[in-house]
């Protein structure tokens, strides 16, 4: 807990306080791995400084609008009345370890701020947080705060010196990824259930993550917001039961191949959608996405070589449409997807010099891509199999990440992706488990604007990855992969070469 110096400002019991109850409640905090807890508790001092400072400026602006609407805060209920008692309780507690010399009247300022927070309160903040596409400050106590961590870092070499390199095949998307991580990465997630009662609950969902290059002791490093939302469910009452609003920046129901780090449906980023919409017969997801991507367009000077390509970032906006948990048989369910993708770049975009110049007609053509995901829970864990179809659009760039990176360009016209996945991981005996993915990918290009490049580029996977346990904490892992490319050279920046490639990885 941090401590509480004599100050005359209200901000040292406001650090305390907010410190306090977000570090009481990781004890109880789903962190895994396991021993990763104890990581978790170490640097949380850190972290909840930082928020509480935050925080506390929220939450001056908070008291105001709890005055505005005191009528709220006069019809308090059991629960509300206990999560007073256990606040001021927390206050007591705080009061009764300070110094006889340090003054007590931004502690008394602060009990009677929160006592003042009522579920009532919070589900008018929330309300409003949701038609506004923002989210409004308030006071929550750390019953109420969720914390979940993932983090990864390591140290390797090369046998020809130098830093550490991670390898992969020329012109695939993933790599087998078992000892050949070669950065520290973390993501650090908050959340906050700022209301539930009656049946409707807004939850604040964040998510901060960071990424050094794992070379130096002393690294920094712009943290990276990957998720900052709020979910309202129980908002349309029985219009809509058991469906979930929200609004904001998300990780939106992404699926991937975990060995390889590969994510072949992905259309993740600032959006709004409603979820688990009751149809009978499974449930639908509808949602509107956008990212900004870098759309590569050429530059060509109209002789032989003398051609370049440049960057231009254009919005692009993603409509994604689920029907999910299909069950067409005991331990068997279907997933189907469709996304329609379009660029919406500016009206008046204009780059590159006559002859060769791009206007808005150029970077706003679309796209669709078509999933199809049949998963089976069998021998302890579970098998999916999977079927996408992408044309235009929707296929860039190359065999990438499907729906997050399009490239809303001319030069994607035409193309189409095919691609046949399984994948899974299952329990072949009580200490041994194992991971596998075989998959093939392919994306055949217009003739039109890949005259050179052959027409198609295809990408073979297949992996292993058995694990032996030896307790609940530990075990000894193998992984065995393959990739292939053939016709490896990107479609716009390696050259006219055609490259097959190949490449096969075991480590543990």
């Amino acid at each position: 807990m941090p401590e509480i110096k004599n100050r005359d400002t209200q901000q040292p019991f406001v650090d305390a306080v907010l410190s306090h109850s977000i570090q009481s409640n990781l004890y109880d905090a789903p962190i895994t791995p396991f021993p990763a807890r104890k990581a978790g508790l170490a640097f949380s001092t850190h972290i909840n400084r930082r928020l509480s400072a935050f925080m506390y400026a929220r939450l001056q602006r908070v008291t105001r609008l709890f005055q505005q609407h005191h009528a709220f805060n006069e019809r308090h209920d059991d629960k509300e009345s206990r999560s007073q008692r256990n606040t001021q309780g927390r206050l007591n507690m705080l009061s009764r370890h300070q110094s006889p010399s340090t003054p007590n009247t931004g502690l008394k300022t602060l009990s009677e701020m929160v006592s003042s927070v009522s579920r009532r309160s919070c589900q008018y903040c929330g309300a409003v947080a949701i038609a506004s596409a923002s989210t409004c400050a308030m006071a929550v106590t750390g019953d109420d705060i969720d914390f979940t961590a993932y983090a990864r870092s390591g140290i390797g070499s090369t046998d020809k010196g130098g830093q550490q390199l991670c390898f992969k095949a020329a012109g695939a998307p993933s790599k087998y990824r078992l000892g050949n991580e070669c950065e520290t990465y973390a993501e650090m997630k908050f959340g906050a259930n700022l209301f539930d009662q009656d049946g409707v609950q807004f939850y604040l969902d964040t998510n901060i993550a960071y990424k050094v290059a794992q070379q130096d002791d002393y690294e920094t490093t712009e943290p990276a917001v990957r998720e900052m939302n709020l979910k309202a469910k129980g908002v349309f009452g029985d219009a809509l039961p058991g469906s979930t609003l929200w609004v904001g920046k998300r990780l939106y129901n992404r699926h991937d191949v975990h060995m390889i780090d590969y994510y072949y449906w992905n259309v993740s980023g600032p959006g709004v959608g409603i979820e688990n919409i009751d149809v009978g017969m499974g449930k639908l997801d509808v949602a509107w996405v956008r990212n900004q991507n870098g759309v590569k367009y050429d530059t060509w000077a109209g002789s032989a070589g003398n051609y370049a390509y440049e960057t231009e970032k254009i919005t692009t906006n993603i409509l994604d449409f689920r029907w999910n948990d299909i069950e067409l048989m005991h331990n068997l369910k279907l997933e189907l997807g469709l996304d329609y993708g379009v660029g919406s770049p500016p009206d008046r975009l204009t780059v590159g010099t006559p002859p060769n110049e791009h206007t808005k007609g150029y970077f706003d053509k679309n796209g669709w891509m078509f999933t199809g995901e049949l998963t089976w829970d069998v021998m302890g864990g579970f098998n999916k199999f999977v079927v996408q179809y992408a044309t235009d659009a929707m296929t860039g760039p190359g065999t990438g990440t499907a729906g997050s990176y399009m490239q809303t360009t001319d030069w994607y016209k035409g193309n189409k992706l095919w691609r046949v996945l399984d994948h899974g991981a299952i329990s072949l005996m009580p200490k041994l488990d194992m991971m596998y993915v075989l998959g093939i990918t392919e994306v055949k290009y217009d003739k039109q604007f890949y005259p050179q490049y052959g027409n198609k580029t295809t990408w073979y996977t297949a992996g292993v990855r058995p694990s032996w346990n030896w307790n609940d904490l530990t075990s000894t892992t193998i992984e065995l992969g393959y990739d292939q490319v053939k016709n490896a050279s990107s479609s716009f920046s390696d050259g006219t070469n055609l490259v097959s490639s190949g490449l096969f990885k075991v480590n543990c």
